[in-house]
């Protein structure tokens, strides 16, 4: 059922236009980690909110594991799950090192350049090895430490409640030695949870990690996320004269998954997510919902065959640091046709003309709208605003 709406009904001419929007930031919604697949050497990074860019990741180091983050996950008591969100049951990638415990190499590409802003990444279990850091940034350059945007290293063990893959309540942390770009763990015994992050402050086209094992077991491991809000967006259905418009005019009670929202960018190019333009349906609430999108400048356009759109087809939207609500767009329907009235009504003696006039009802659903078209045929213009349970 589409949700109470207020509604405008015309015949002929428009009675009104629709009210303007507001946005209206509310609260974000829960951290959107990135989700890895793949396997040999060469893995996909799947976009953690709209308008973030995926990523390929290629390894030489081995063994390669994409865990689920049941066991091992930075809770809302560290740094990284207070900017973040928990990273429980949001899957990261683990990477060890090459045959006979040398140095690794591995290397992520984003799809584009990332944000300079609104997302950052960690990397975990640093305890008895090391990870230096390098890349370029989006004109090719390399980063520099202050583009890495260290933050702080912490042990995901003290969080409450501890992760279940803690063997115990584990304090040490690895250091930061932004000269050599280098995160370094503290050699004193192979443990879990030194972990440290950051939030780059430049566009990032690429980023290295070369890992290098002082002694246990080798693996590093790798989680990014990003800041991802709701963009709400309604609709206005304006119910209007069957056969006041050119062309067919699609029924009200049809527009669910028949009207569809697509996501643009600030210049008004489709937003890609796996390649495919991100769009999303008119619901039976009447509402379009994009879940999870990057902060950042964007546009929203409206289509669906046989809902002229009242109004512009394509509006602004500003995501920025809370949910969006209070977009609206206005498609034109036609109502459903009164019924009949009960059979055995007398024409017999009318001439041709009225014998072909339909039988309307002068109450219950939709008679004032045929009263209206009726009036507007006769040449009279009427406008009535109603509330109605769409």
């Amino acid at each position: 059922m589409w949700k109470q709406r207020s509604q405008w009904i015309r015949t002929g001419t428009v009675a009104a236009a629709a009210a303007a929007a507001v946005l209206l930031p509310s609260a974000a919604l829960a951290a959107e980690y990135a989700a890895w697949s793949g396997g040999s050497g060469s893995f996909q990074m799947s976009s953690p909110a709209t308008g973030f860019p995926g990523a390929g990741l290629t390894t030489d180091g081995s063994p390669v594991t994409t865990p689920s983050g049941k066991s091992i996950w930075m809770g809302e008591d560290t740094p990284f799950g207070a900017a973040f969100g928990s990273s429980q049951n949001k899957g990261y990638i683990g990477i060890g090192t090459t045959g006979g415990n040398l140095p690794s190499t591995t290397t992520v590409v984003f799809d584009s350049p990332t944000p300079d802003a609104n997302w950052g990444f960690a990397l975990g279990d640093i305890d008895v090895d090391m990870v230096r850091i390098s890349g370029t940034d989006a004109d090719g350059n390399p980063l520099t430490a202050a583009d890495l945007g260290y933050q702080s290293s912490f042990n995901l063990c003290q969080n409450s409640p501890r992760p279940a893959g803690c063997k115990s309540a584990a304090t040490d942390q690895p250091t930061w030695d932004a000269a050599t770009m280098t995160l370094t763990g503290t050699n004193s015994g192979d443990t879990v949870g030194a972990t440290g992050w950051f939030r780059p402050a430049a566009s990032i086209a690429s980023l290295t990690f070369t890992f290098t094992d002082f002694t246990g077991i080798p693996m590093f491991q790798f989680w990014l996320a990003a800041d991802a809000y709701e963009v709400v967006v309604e609709t206005e259905p304006i119910e209007i004269v069957p056969g006041a418009v050119g062309g067919d005019v699609g029924f009200c009670e049809d527009m669910a998954g028949n009207v569809v929202l697509e996501l643009l960018d600030a210049n008004g190019d489709p937003v890609l997510a796996d390649g495919e333009p991100v769009t999303a349906p008119l619901d039976d609430e009447g509402d379009f919902h994009f879940p999870a999108v990057f902060p950042g400048e964007y546009q929203v356009r409206v289509s669906g065959g046989g809902y002229p759109v009242d109004g512009p087809a394509v509006q602004s939207v500003d995501v920025a640091d809370g949910d969006v609500s209070g977009l609206s767009f206005s498609l034109e329907c036609v109502p459903e046709p009164p019924a009949a009235s009960p059979a055995g009504n007398d024409t017999s003696d009318g001439d041709a003309a009225d014998d072909a006039r339909p039988a309307l009802p002068v109450t219950g659903p939709g008679a004032g709208l045929w009263i209206a078209a009726l009036l507007a045929m006769a040449g009279g213009t009427i406008a009535v605003r109603r509330s109605r349970n769409l």
